[in-house]
């Protein structure tokens, strides 16, 4: 069972390691605490106790989202799912997590960016009906990276 609990500045090194698992330019626990420091900055993190760990075991992670809402828009920052957690459904409860929150504190966009060869992110987001709007040639260094948003008041994240 994924719970998922709000991402605070006590967790900066939680974030910087489970960020380094997952990307080849990883953000670090600085990084990490400068942006949760931001106003209007938010996040969670799933974690679970049962599946993987030894009942003996504390919970442990399985993924983080952050997400930025400035006025009536809202931006994911970045989203990870460690390795034996993806394709269980962990990146999309994060996701419609953050759009539920982010609507409820006002937004109605919501923006990302993802790595135009990461087809299952690409994926993912286009089943919450996030549409591409532009393309960032060479973003990630040979990789381009799609801009997308979706309008969260027109959105139910329930699909």
């Amino acid at each position: 069972m994924i719970d998922l609990i709000p991402a605070g500045l006590v967790h900066a090194d939680l974030l910087g390691g489970m960020h380094r698992i997952c990307f080849a330019e990883p953000w670090n626990p600085k990084s990490m605490a400068e942006v949760l420091a931001l106003a209007g900055t938010e996040g969670l993190i799933a974690v679970d106790g049962k599946s993987l760990a030894p009942a003996t075991e504390p919970p442990g992670p399985a993924g983080l989202i952050l997400w930025r809402r400035i006025f009536d828009e809202a931006e994911i920052l970045t989203i990870a799912v460690l390795p034996p957690w993806r394709r269980r459904g962990v990146g999309a409860r994060l996701l419609d997590a953050a759009m539920e929150n982010a609507a409820r504190a006002g937004a109605l966009t919501m923006f990302l960016e993802a790595a135009a060869d990461n087809e299952a992110a690409l994926a993912l987001y286009e089943s919450r009906k996030f549409n591409r709007v532009g393309l960032r040639k060479g973003y990630y260094g040979a990789i381009d990276g799609v801009t997308m948003s979706c309008r969260l008041d027109e959105t139910s994240v329930s699909s």
